[in-house]
């Protein structure tokens, strides 16, 4: 395990239909770059087995009550101390569930809310403490929405019935192909159409069919999206995008932004004294702060239009050197922060300054603007030094 990952947690996660190789591919990519693997198939396939058929017969309550009696835990392996194995109960979870009967069973349990909520939020937990690469069907979706990386692994359904097929015989289990392509197609549309976080690509997720490549490839391009330059605002081909937060979780997002217009005391004087041709320079400009904070997104290019609930400025006079200082706030509930309205409001404030005093003077300097306070979403609070 890769102790400064576990210093500062990051998820990856690879979503995908049953048979396309996702826990091969998620335990490889964990080995690469030195971090846990996350088998949540195996926490379904645990309880399916554990609770049987009959957990879709119990209520909420005893569902929940039931689950509880299944700890998870991430420990370390007994054959490799230095990384972590999924434990149930204090066993480490073995190939017992790896059989037909348990992906069945999984399938089954997996359409069950209470279970599914209460399997998320261990998962949660374990992705607060550890960077993982977390493998599944509702990973990017659902689990980890604000996950750094995330992927979509497919194939074809006769490509998956194959790859079953031959490692049912690598373990001296009899497979039909027939039997199988049919199992896989049925779980397919159980796990596609379930009114339970259904099984989808996030939409910022990364899609790879497999079905033509050897896992060797797969394991490359998933080290390779990883390890790249991450622009968020650049599609596959190169071209711009707005970045989709369909998928982010909605948070309490503030931003307060600072700048100065600095100026002769002459005019200093005049605006103080609300002297200057124009008027009341600072109520103007005040106005067009807000107008600006809440117009953002149809000024710069790729901006979320959002609902701000808040946004407002504030001016104080220095005496020396002459200047007026700005801050602005703004606060939103939203996928994206408020940032760039907080910056937007205090440049077009200053600019509004500029253009009430202008008359008296033309070489007044605006210089300083820059972020202060930002809190919310994933990279919580950022305060300016200084």
């Amino acid at each position: 395990m890769n102790p400064d990952l576990r210093d500062s947690p990051s998820v990856i996660t690879l979503d995908g239909p049953a048979g396309v190789g996702k826990s091969t591919m998620a335990r490889r990519l964990a080995a690469s770059l030195g971090v846990a693997y996350l088998d949540t198939g195996a926490m379904y396939r645990t309880l399916g087995l554990g609770l049987g058929a009959g957990a879709a017969d119990l209520s909420d309550g005893e569902l929940r009550r039931r689950c509880a009696e299944y700890r998870f835990s991430l420990e370390s392996c007994p054959s490799n101390p230095d990384s972590l194995c999924l434990f149930c109960n204090g066993r480490m979870v073995g190939d017992e569930i790896r059989t037909e009967k348990a992906g069945r069973l999984a399938s089954l349990v997996a359409r069950l809310p209470a279970l599914r909520e209460a399997l998320q939020s261990v998962q949660r937990d374990m992705g607060r403490r550890w960077s993982l690469v977390a493998e599944g069907r509702d990973m990017g979706t659902r689990v980890f929405p604000e996950a750094q990386h995330k992927f979509f692994l497919d194939a074809r359904p006769e490509v998956r019935a194959e790859r079953r097929c031959r490692d049912l015989a690598q373990r001296g289990e009899a497979a039909d192909k027939a039997a199988v392509l049919a199992a896989i197609r049925a779980r397919d549309e159980q796990d596609r159409t379930r009114a339970v976080d259904p099984l989808r690509p996030a939409p910022d997720a990364h899609v790879i069919d497999t079905s033509d490549l050897t896992p060797d490839e797969v394991l490359q391009s998933l080290i390779h999206t990883v390890r790249a330059p991450a622009f968020s605002h650049l599609a596959a081909d190169g071209s711009l995008r707005m970045v989709d937060v369909g998928g982010k979780g909605e948070s309490e997002r503030v931003a307060r932004a600072r700048g100065v217009v600095e100026m002769r005391a002459e005019t200093l004087d005049l605006l103080r004294r609300r002297a200057l041709p124009k008027g009341d320079v600072l109520t103007a400009a005040k106005i067009a702060g807000i107008m600006a904070a809440k117009r953002t997104w149809e000024m710069i290019p790729l901006c979320h239009p959002l609902s701000i609930t808040y946004a407002d400025l504030r001016f104080s006079i220095q005496d020396e050197p002459p200047a007026v200082i700005l801050e602005s706030e703004v606060r939103a509930r939203g996928a994206t922060g408020v940032e760039m309205e907080a910056l937007f409001a205090v440049q077009t404030a200053a600019a509004t300054i500029y253009d009430m005093a202008k008359a008296a003077q033309k070489d007044m300097i605006i210089r300083d603007v820059r972020l202060v306070y930002k809190a919310g979403g994933k990279s919580g609070e950022f305060t300016a030094p200084g």
